[in-house]
């Protein structure tokens, strides 16, 4: 009997290697190695006054994630007149760090669709149009949304025409509005990650930079 259980035992330790080893090679699949071009679209109203730190760190994580061939450029907003174009596209890290630690908070009512609109449209126009290369944006934000002119389904149109799929890094000292975020990345083909504390928030931003090469 001592011998049967012991047989048992292997034989489930050894369907338990084979599964995770299933697993990895799965996930090892579904990462791609084709150049990515993308953009940072980072809220900076009154909100994040509290966060502005963590919002730079989780920007700074994302960056530090691109291969040699990638290229990205950081917008920030507010409102609407409060869309900024940062740093304009770039292979280099250093530049966007410089851009990321240079971001200050400002006063105004939020113009989340209208800073996705303006930021989609600059890739969609500037964007190297290597075969293969993906396109995505990285938008971190609460998902408050008080000032757009932008309609919903004009930038999802727009968004899926360009083959951009949309990414967010959720954060609130709050609570985090969901609807027009989830809806952005659902639709696009891309993902919501909420980290829930400060140390959270690398590992978000490792696991946004890894879900921007998956198919």
């Amino acid at each position: 009997m001592i011998r049967f259980f012991a047989a048992v035992l292997i034989l489930l330790a050894a369907l338990c290697i084979s599964a995770t080893a299933q697993d990895v090679a799965l996930a090892q699949k579904s990462v791609v190695k084709d150049a990515l071009s993308y953009g940072l679209v980072v809220d900076n109203s009154g909100s994040f006054r509290t966060l502005l730190d963590k919002v730079i760190a989780a920007v700074s994580d994302v960056v530090e994630e691109n291969q040699a061939e990638d290229e990205a450029f950081l917008v920030t907003f507010v409102d609407t007149p409060k869309i900024v174009l940062r740093q304009d596209f770039t292979y280099k890290k250093s530049e966007l760090h410089d851009a990321a630690q240079n971001m200050f908070v400002e006063g105004g009512q939020t113009a989340i669709l209208d800073a996705v609109k303006s930021a989609a449209d600059y890739l969609e126009q500037n964007a190297k149009p290597d075969p293969g290369r993906m396109r995505a944006l990285v938008l971190v934000t609460d998902g408050e949304d008080r000032a757009s002119e932008t309609k919903m389904e004009d930038l999802l149109k727009i968004l899926k025409a360009g083959n951009i799929r949309v990414f967010v890094i959720a954060m609130s000292d709050g609570k985090v509005i969901t609807k027009i975020i989830d809806r952005l990345a659902k639709e696009t083909g891309g993902a919501v990650v909420t980290p829930k504390r400060g140390t959270d928030v690398s590992a978000a931003a490792k696991q946004i930079a890894l879900a921007m090469r998956t198919k």
